[in-house]
C-alpha cells in the first residue's frame, strides 16, 4: 500500500482538514436514523460490489471511485433490489491514478477543454516510467486529491468506455496477465493508457457533479495534539450517508482488527495508511465487538471504545460469492485463486466489508461526492476554461482581515455561453461572492463589463460548482473574468481567505514524481485590499511560505526532506482553483428569458432602460440579449418592446415572461 507515502499524504490531507467544524445542531442530529445502509435503503442497493486493488496501492482510488458511485447510483435512482448486485456503474480507478500522475502534452490540448498554455503541468513520470511503467500506482493519494481531476472533467469514467477497440480503464492491465500467486492480476502486466486527449477527457459522470465535499472527522485533536471525540462530526458524516452520499476515509490498517468479528478500532492516534469507502453505519453494535484478548483470554487494556456504534465498511480485499468459491484453483503460495479477479476471501461472511468504532482514532480526510441526476443535466459535454491542472489534495490558505479577492481571467477559444463556475474553498461555512466581467483590460479583473454577481454558501469546504443566473453568450477570442471572494466568520469576525493550490516532488524509495505548476503572465490575480496583483509575480514569495508552512508541519527539517528530497525547488504551485464551465454554441440550447435583457433573471425597469439606451445606440446587445428584448415577438427590437415591459410589470398583459413567451 505505500504506507510511508500514503501517510504523508493523507496527513497533509488532513491538515487542511477540520479539526473542530460546527456540525449539525442538536435537534438535526436528534432526527438521524439510528442506522443507515446503503447496501438496503429503502429495499434498495445502491452499493456496487467491493473489488480487490491488488496487485498495487492504489486503495485511495478505489475508495473515491467507491464512494462516487454510491452517490452517483442515489442521485439518478439506479438503486437494484437489497441483496442483488448493483453493476449499473463501475468507475475507473486505474484511469483516476493514471492520468492525475501524468501531466498535460501537447496531444491532451483540445479547443474549449485543455490550454495549451497548460502543457506540462501536472505530475511528470517520463523518467520513473523508464524504469517502471507502473510505477504511479504505488505512490499513494487520498480522495482529495481526486477533487480538482473531477472538477477538471477529466473524470469519473466508466469503465465500460471503449476506446478504440480496447477498454483502457478496466483495472486488468494492458495485457491482462493474471497472478500465480494471488487473485487479481499482475503487476508484471503494462498497465498503462495513451496520454493524449482521446483517452483523458472521457468522463462520463463530471456533467452531473455538484461538488467534492471535505468532511469533518470526529477524530480531532486539542491544542496539545491529544484525541478529542467529535460527535457533532460524527452527526455530519452519518447525515452524508443518511442523504445518499458514501464517504472515502484514510485509516490506519490493520493491526487494530478482529477478524473473528471484522471490528477495527484504533485506540491510539495512529496516521492512516490505507483508504476505504464507509457506506452506513449502526448506532447500536456492540462496542464489545471491538475488544481485543491476549491468548490466555484476559482483555487488552483499552481496546474496548467508550460506547456502541460503528461505520459499514467497505474494503478492497475482495469478496467471495459461492459462483467464485466454485472456480476456486491453487496458487503457488498454496492459497487460492479465483476465475472472477475481484474475488476474495475477506471480510463478514466473506463479504469484503467490516466495521469501524466510531471512536477510531485514526480517521482520517473524510471526503463525499454529490451529483446531480442526469435528466438534470443540459450539457453533458461542456467546455472548460481553467488554468489549475495541478493534480494536488493540498491547498496553501492564507486569512485576512480586510477584503481580498481571486480572480481568473480566461480569452473564450470558440464561440460558446457561459453557464456555471467551480471553484474550491477551504475552509466550512464559508460564503463566496462572486462576478462575472467581459471585456475586461490592462490587468484589472473588474475593468470589464459586470454580467452578473451573486453569493453563495457552502457548508463544506472542497470544490463548488454553481449554476450562474443566466446564460452569457461569450465570444471567440473575447476576455471575461471570474473574480471570488471567500469569507467566514470566526469568533464573530468576518474573515476573508484566499486558496493556491500546491504540491511538491514526492520519492516512494525507489522512484520519484516531478510536479509541475504552470502560472502564466495575465491568468490569475490577487487583490490584496488595495491593488490587484498578477500572481505569476508572486508565486516564489507563495513558494517560500508553503515550504517554510510545510516544514513546521512535519515538525523538522529532516522529516521534510524524507518527504521531499528536493526542498524548496521541489514545490510547485499552480493558479487559482476558479473554474468556467460553457456550452459550446454549436450545443447551447436557448433559453432567453423574454423581457430579461440584462439577464439577471428577473424582469424589470432596467431591461425596459437597457433596450431604450440600444435604440438610442448607447448600449450594444448580444444577439442573445436582442431575442430577449424582442418582448412582443415581432421579430424586431423597438419602442413597442418597452411598451410591453411597462404593462407587464403594470400588470396589463397576458404573457408570463418565460422563455420564448412574448409579454
Amino acid at each position: 500500500m505505500k504506507k510511508r507515502v500514503l501517510g504523508i499524504i493523507l496527513a497533509l490531507s488532513a491538515s487542511i482538514s477540520m479539526a473542530s467544524v460546527p456540525g449539525l445542531t442538536a435537534s438535526a442530529a436528534e432526527t438521524l436514523p439510528g442506522k443507515v445502509d446503503l447496501r438496503d435503503f429503502n429495499g434498495k442497493n445502491y452499493v456496487t460490489p467491493p473489488k480487490l486493488q491488488n496487485p498495487f496501492g492504489t486503495c485511495w482510488a478505489f475508495g473515491a471511485a467507491g464512494a462516487a458511485e454510491t452517490s452517483y447510483l442515489f442521485a439518478n435512482n439506479l438503486g437494484v433490489t437489497a441483496g442483488e448486485k448493483n453493476n449499473n456503474v463501475n468507475f475507473s480507478e486505474k484511469g483516476i491514478v493514471w492520468f492525475l500522475y501524468h501531466s498535460i502534452t501537447a496531444d491532451d490540448v483540445v479547443k474549449g477543454k485543455v490550454r495549451s498554455s497548460q502543457i506540462g503541468e501536472g505530475n511528470d513520470l517520463e523518467e520513473a516510467d523508464k524504469e517502471y511503467i507502473n510505477a504511479c500506482y504505488n505512490f499513494g493519494g487520498s480522495g482529495v486529491n481526486t477533487f480538482n481531476f473531477f472538477a477538471s472533467g477529466f473524470g469519473p469514467v466508466d469503465e465500460s468506455v471503449e476506446v478504440n477497440g480496447d477498454y483502457p480503464y478496466s483495472y486488468n492491465g494492458k495485457n491482462k496477465l493474471r497472478s500465480n500467486t494471488d487473485s487479481g492480476y499482475s503487476s508484471d502486466d503494462n498497465w498503462s493508457i495513451p496520454v493524449n486527449a482521446q483517452y483523458r477527457s472521457n468522463s462520463t459522470a463530471n456533467a452531473a457533479l455538484r461538488s467534492c465535499n471535505l468532511l469533518p472527522s470526529p477524530s480531532t485533536r486539542d491544542a496539545q495534539d491529544n484525541y478529542v471525540f467529535s460527535e457533532e462530526n460524527l452527526n455530519v458524516m452519518k447525515s452524508e450517508l443518511a442523504h445518499g452520499r458514501a464517504i472515502t476515509i484514510g485509516t490506519a490498517f490493520e493491526d487494530y482488527l478482529r477478524r473473528d468479528t471484522w471490528s477495527m478500532y484504533n485506540c491510539k492516534s495512529l496516521s492512516a495508511n490505507h483508504e476505504v469507502t464507509i457506506v452506513g453505519y449502526d448506532d447500536s453494535y456492540p462496542k464489545e465487538n471491538f475488544t481485543r484478548y491476549f491468548k490466555s483470554g484476559k482483555e487488552v487494556k483499552g481496546t474496548t471504545p467508550p460506547a456502541d456504534g460503528a461505520f459499514i465498511v467497505k474494503n478492497w480485499q475482495g469478496s467471495l460469492t459461492e459462483e467464485d468459491k466454485a472456480t476456486a484453483k491453487p496458487s503457488a503460495n498454496g492459497g487460492e485463486i479465483y476465475e472472477n479477479p475481484n474475488a476474495g476471501k475477506w471480510g463478514i461472511n466473506d463479504s469484503g466489508y467490516f466495521y469501524l468504532s466510531y471512536y477510531d482514532q485514526s480517521i482520517e480526510s473524510p471526503a463525499s461526492f454529490e451529483f446531480d441526476s442526469n435528466d438534470s443535466v443540459k450539457y453533458t459535454s461542456p467546455n472548460y476554461d481553467q488554468y489549475n491542472l495541478l493534480m494536488s489534495g493540498v491547498y496553501d490558505s492564507v486569512n485576512h482581515d480586510t477584503e481580498t479577492k481571486m480572480a481568473n481571467v480566461f480569452d473564450a477559444e470558440e464561440d460558446e455561453y457561459l453557464y456555471r463556475i467551480a471553484y474550491y474553498t477551504n475552509e466550512p461555512n464559508a460564503a463566496a461572492d462572486y462576478k462575472i466581467y467581459r471585456n475586461v483590460k490592462g490587468g484589472d479583473p473588474e475593468s470589464g463589463v459586470l454580467l452578473e454577481q451573486g453569493s453563495t454558501n457552502h457548508e463544506f469546504g472542497g470544490y463548488h460548482n454553481v449554476d450562474l443566473k443566466g446564460e452569457y453568450f461569450i465570444r471567440e477570442n473575447e476576455t471575461y473574468s471570474v473574480v471570488l471572494t471567500i469569507h467566514y466568520t470566526n469568533n464573530g469576525k468576518k474573515v476573508f481567505n484566499d486558496v493556491v493550490p500546491f504540491a511538491f516532488n514526492i520519492f516512494d524509495g525507489m522512484h520519484k514524481t516531478e510536479v509541475k505548476g504552470i502560472v502564466n503572465e495575465g491568468e490569475s490575480y490577487f487583490y490584496n485590499g488595495e491593488n490587484w496583483n498578477d500572481l505569476a509575480d508572486i508565486k516564489e514569495d507563495i513558494i517560500d511560505r508553503v515550504y517554510e508552512n510545510t516544514k513546521n508541519y512535519t515538525g523538522s527539517l529532516k522529516k521534510m526532506i524524507d518527504m521531499n528530497p528536493d526542498g524548496k525547488s521541489g514545490i510547485s504551485i499552480d493558479n487559482y482553483p476558479i473554474k468556467a464551465l460553457l456550452a459550446p454554441a454549436s450545443a447551447h440550447v436557448d433559453r432567453a428569458v423574454i423581457g430579461d435583457v440584462n439577464g439577471d433573471g428577473a424582469v424589470t425597469i432596467d431591461d425596459a432602460t437597457k433596450i431604450q439606451k440600444f435604440l438610442a445606440k448607447s448600449v450594444t446587445l448580444t444577439a442573445e440579449q436582442q431575442k430577449s428584448a424582442d418582448t412582443n415577438g415581432d421579430g424586431t427590437v423597438s419602442v413597442n418592446d418597452v411598451t410591453c415591459i411597462q404593462k407587464y410589470l403594470a400588470g396589463n398583459t397576458s404573457g408570463t415572461g418565460k422563455t420564448g413567451e412574448a409579454i
